[in-house]
């Protein structure tokens, strides 16, 4: 394993990107995301269940796109770093050169992630700046780097389903219809095991729910947030889109830490252990 091969191959798959224009897509989906919901509150009336939290939308403004279009960049991301290059037989070539096996790899994880870092970064950014122009002064924007940090962080659940379902299935476009389904999967079935819980009592199905791993990636940065600034108040429900399953900071790592290193393990695993290096679902 090479480091020096390692940069060279993450600085090659955000070539790839910036050739395939899905850099410049992706900036454009998160400019849209962002400004929208700024622009319309910037028009209308401020509701009244926001006008007691103004000095922290810049939390809600990067929060929000976490839960959706952030972990849909990661799959897409994700589930292309490798499955494209099966898919246009340029792994073979790549392969031919000198150039282990880990650390190409390796590579193209760090090169995914740090692409997929890059338009979660925008999105805190672009969450700050509007926030401020929007609602005036923010508070508590110390601890920005940490929330992004644990946006990250929290998103490599669904990156390394991405990456794992393309290194499985070395096709882009059946890897990412795969690992999105796990995540919608994950995200609907969330609010009926707390009805069940609420019928029924049973603290079976919200245990069922924190195993999700739309639990641990959607808990991980409000958890975060309310033990750094929030406290134990009523703000984040303004962030809960319907029934939610309470938890602890460290139960919320310990599922993003157990579903990442089994997709890792299994992604490595399958590169590593098998010589086809075309597009293939032996």
């Amino acid at each position: 394993m090479n480091p020096a091969s390692i940069r060279i191959v993450a600085a090659y798959e955000w070539r790839r990107a910036l050739a395939r224009r899905k850099v410049a897509l992706l900036v454009f989906f998160t400019l849209i995301v962002e400004f929208l919901p700024f622009l319309v509150l910037n028009l209308l009336p401020i509701p009244g269940f926001l006008q007691g939290v103004t000095s922290m939308m810049w939390f809600v403004g990067a929060i929000v796109p976490h839960f959706f279009f952030l972990q849909f960049t990661a799959l897409l991301i994700g589930s292309g770093a490798t499955a494209e290059e099966y898919e246009q037989g340029t792994a073979d070539i790549i392969l031919a050169k000198p150039l282990s096996r880990m650390s190409y790899q390796i590579g193209k994880f760090l090169g995914g992630l740090s692409l997929f870092s890059f338009i979660a970064l925008l999105t805190t950014v672009l969450a700050i700046v509007l926030s401020s122009l929007t609602f005036g002064v923010q508070m508590n924007l110390q601890f920005a780097p940490l929330i992004y940090l644990s946006i990250i962080f929290s998103t490599l659940v669904f990156f390394t389903f991405g990456f794992v379902s393309g290194e499985i299935f070395r096709s882009p476009g059946l890897a990412y219809l795969v690992s999105s389904s796990v995540f919608i999967t994950s995200f609907i079935m969330l609010p009926f095991l707390v009805l069940a819980n609420a019928l029924t009592g049973a603290e079976i199905y919200l245990n069922l729910g924190r195993a999700l791993p739309i639990w641990s990636v959607q808990n991980l940065p409000l958890s975060v947030g309310e033990a750094l600034f929030i406290g134990s108040n009523d703000f984040l429900s303004i962030l809960s889109f319907g029934p939610t399953v309470e938890g602890t900071l460290t139960q919320a790592v310990i599922g993003v830490l157990g579903y990442t290193l089994a997709g890792i393990s299994i992604a490595f695993a399958r590169f590593l252990l098998t010589d086809i290096t075309k597009k293939s679902t032996q």
